[in-house]
């Protein structure tokens, strides 16, 4: 019996609850199983793995049979963040690579047929937890950026399979990755100075930034309303560290590409009116942050508000009393007796 244990991390929201992947390989006939609640993308994951490790000239285990446990097993697992835990886990077990000093990394990142190591979203939130475990974290290399925004941390970026396995291997030295947060340049905000006359208006704004108050701004076309509201940002505070963590997660599992630029920018989010409810306040049959969440930190402004839906605004009124919008995936999505489903 051979067993390995890798860790990794998986997506829910703005968490990234860890993930213990257990790889077991056993006499019998051929087969690779994966279980712990995968979804399509982690169940194809298996092809994926096989044709990256023998295109690295590693040998792929054929001859017996191959369990891969995702635990927990109750939660949900998907993308294709698990293809290179797996492929390190299959590697391991089948003694290929040194699994001693395994437990000191968390892994995630896609892998191509060739072994090449492609990027994912929501590494941001995994890049927070890690650090909080003391473990170096391995990613592929195009998201760097993302990850070592969060101080502290130690993180390895791989190209390719061959490089990771070579640094397991004591083949190869990796280097750590540079905290990014140096190579940034600060972008002025458009600001007040662009703005002619309107002083009652100015001075609004100059209130409302200074409260955090919601304004409401009325008056013909053309008179200047969305170029001040663009302005309202530039005399804001600076973001602190901790809202710009808050702020680059929410974008960071909201696109599979984090904008490296936008960081310790304060959002400004213009939904057209035509926007529905789920893309306000978010949702959806795989959830998603809306515009309300995305405007966290920022500004999110309605242009022509009375053309919005009226139930679309009814949306806003627990966010604004509360503070916080919680969306969530019904239990009914993994559930194979709908009937059992409120």
């Amino acid at each position: 019996m051979r067993l390995a244990t890798i860790y990794s991390r998986a997506n829910v929201g703005l968490d990234a609850p860890a993930v213990t992947i257990e790889v077991h390989l056993s006499a019998g006939l051929p087969a690779l199983n994966i279980v712990g609640l995968p979804e399509t993308a982690v169940k194809e994951s298996k092809d994926r793995v096989r044709s990256a490790i023998l295109n690295s000239k590693f040998d792929f285990p054929s001859a017996g049979r191959i369990t891969i446990n995702l635990a927990p097993a109750d939660l949900p697992k998907e993308g294709g963040r698990f293809d290179l835990p797996i492929a390190l886990g299959i590697l391991a077990a089948s003694r290929q690579i040194n699994a001693q000093n395994l437990h000191t990394y968390e892994f995630v990142g896609e892998l191509g047929l060739s072994g090449e190591l492609r990027p994912i979203k929501g590494v941001l939130p995994v890049a927070l937890q890690t650090v909080k475990q003391n473990r170096t974290l391995v990613i592929p290399e195009k998201n760097k950026n993302e990850a070592t925004l969060v101080n502290n941390i130690e993180v390895l970026t791989p190209r390719h399979l061959l490089d990771i396995t070579g640094h397991i291997n004591g083949q190869l030295r990796l280097e750590l990755a540079e905290n990014s947060n140096a190579e940034l340049e600060e972008t002025p905000y458009p600001d007040l100075s662009d703005v002619k006359g309107q002083h009652h208006a100015k001075r609004a704004l100059e209130i409302a930034a200074a409260g955090g108050h919601s304004m409401l701004m009325i008056g013909p076309p053309g008179t200047g309303k969305s170029m001040l509201a663009s302005r309202l940002p530039g005399i804001l505070p600076p973001m602190t560290e901790q809202e710009a963590l808050e702020s680059a997660a929410i974008y960071s599992i909201s696109r599979s590409n984090f904008q490296f630029d936008s960081w310790k920018k304060r959002p400004f989010r213009q939904p057209h009116h035509s926007a529905s409810s789920a893309a306000l306040v978010g949702g959806g049959s795989n959830p998603k942050p809306g515009e309300i969440s995305l405007a966290h930190t920022g500004i999110l402004f309605l242009d022509e508000m009375p053309e919005f839906d009226r139930k679309v605004l009814e949306v806003l009124r627990e966010p604004l009393e509360t503070g916080h919008i919680v969306i969530f995936r019904s239990s009914c999505e993994f559930s194979k007796d709908s009937a059992n489903c409120e």
